[in-house]
């Protein structure tokens, strides 16, 4: 056999096939030294034949290749026109090439080699807890995205209509893996890696809020005056969104102050709670040094500065801004301030001895307090602080426990956009829908427009 001219017919078949697993394979199988194929596509007039065979249906796109590329190339290299039928009968398609029969030999051998040497596709399902299908899929799917282009596998989550039907436990999420046996190992291991990475995470969480859970709270006293109210956000450069990931868009949060029970401030639960969590303990220790403390005086604010202020109810620091301030001219240092803390939400005046100037890089990390509306229910409905006080107990408020939240709408306050959410109790047996419970026990009506 020629084998230098035989390369003539594999090298370029060899690139298109390379993502099938099969070119060296055939390369081997035609560069071979074989004295009986040595004729082959020497150009000779011979008599013309064809042949006929069957070829698993599931194969054939894989031998004719992406816009029929490998079927050209084995009909150019072998000077043989190959057809395949178009009925399907139980699972095979019938494969016909036309040519000398030397080359309809030769030819038949690459469709069979390509066919034989296929990776076997294999399918297999793993269970992921749910909490980590977010980090798995990531934002518009690029994390999965790219697990699928590193292994080759492909991978789907389990649709939620699917999993109703399933077996799967209610806290676990299937994902079914499609490949060959070493793409799906592949997949595996970077979607375990995953679901680490999200229990790790969530394991910091957890030491954030027992830290934040020392921070001695009440609820929101009421205000005679819109004076002290927490100021609209001139910019939101600054605050942090409701943003889901997950396609049931609801979100994983703390309820981390109180107005009334339909007016309270959530934190998104994830990697800035941890963040938040460094933020808060990193300026406590700054700003604990009486030097540092001087180094940032503040003689007066005004309403909507952003400045360092320790809360009057724990020994720590926190971002804040200027709601009110009273300036006192016998003793500056006696001045007060009303300080909106804009990572949790509540309002507390203070003496001036208490507010620095803050930082400039501590302002890196968005304000994480996100001002809410309970959805669906008529603000001025509520009960008082009987209905305040089964709204915090429902939601857990200030105990940095997990709640659900999505977003059903927004209300327009003078020049602030705030988000009306549904909040859902998951901890205990049985879910509950904090709007529907309150109502159900009379301490709130439902909005008109609710739907």
């Amino acid at each position: 056999m020629d084998i230098n001219r035989l390369k003539t017919v594999i090298l370029p078949l060899s690139g298109a096939l390379i993502l099938s697993g099969v070119a060296g394979a055939l390369y081997y199988f035609l560069t071979k030294k074989d004295d009986e194929e040595g004729d082959i596509l020497k150009g000779r007039a011979t008599q013309w034949t064809s042949a006929e065979f069957q070829v698993p249906s599931d194969a054939v796109g894989l031998v004719i290749g992406r816009q029929g590329s490998n079927i050209k190339l084995i009909q150019e290299r072998t000077n043989t026109k190959i057809y395949f039928s178009d009925e399907e009968v139980e699972g095979y398609r019938i494969c016909t090439i036309r040519g000398s029969e030397d080359n309809v030999t030769l030819a038949q051998k690459l469709v069979i080699k390509a066919v034989t040497d296929q990776p076997i596709i294999e399918t297999e399902e793993i269970l992921v807890p749910i909490a980590s299908v977010g980090r798995i899929i990531g934002r518009n799917g690029e994390s999965i995205k790219a697990v699928t282009r590193a292994s080759g596998a492909k991978v789907t989550v389990e649709r939620e209509d699917d999993q109703l039907q399933s077996s799967c436990p209610d806290d676990m999420k299937r994902i079914i893996l499609k490949g060959s046996k070493e793409q799906i190992e592949a997949a595996k291991t970077q979607l375990l890696m995953k679901v680490a990475e999200e229990e790790e995470m969530r394991q910091q969480i957890q030491k954030s809020a027992i830290n934040m859970s020392l921070r001695a709270r009440g609820r929101q006293s009421t205000h005679d005056s819109d004076d002290s109210q927490p100021p609209s956000m001139s910019s939101s450069l600054h605050q942090e969104s409701l943003s889901a990931t997950t396609s049931d868009r609801f979100i994983e949060a703390y309820v981390s102050a109180v107005d009334s029970a339909a007016h309270f401030w959530l934190q998104v639960v994830g990697s800035r709670s941890i963040q938040l969590d460094k933020l808060v303990i990193d300026m406590t220790e700054y700003y604990d040094s009486a030097e540092n403390r001087e180094l940032h005086e503040l003689e007066k604010v005004k309403e909507g500065d952003i400045v360092a202020a320790k809360f009057p109810h724990d020994t720590s620091w926190y971002r804040g801004r200027v709601c009110k301030y009273e300036h006192n001219d016998l003793d500056p240092s006696k001045s007060m301030a009303t300080i909106y803390y804009v990572d949790f939400g509540d309002t507390e005046p203070i003496s001036m001895e208490n507010v620095c100037e803050l930082r400039l890089d501590y302002l890196k990390l968005n304000f994480q307090a996100v001002e809410c509306y309970l959805a669906n229910i008529d603000p001025e409905s509520v009960k008082g602080d009987e209905a305040a006080d089964v709204f915090e107990e429902l939601t857990y408020a200030a105990q940095w426990k997990i709640v659900m939240v999505k977003v059903l709408g927004y209300r327009q306050v003078e020049d602030k956009t705030i988000p009306c959410v549904q909040v859902i109790d998951t901890n205990g047996p049985t879910d509950v829908d904090v709007a529907e419970e309150l109502v159900r026990r009379r301490l709130a009506e439902y909005h008109s427009n609710a739907s």
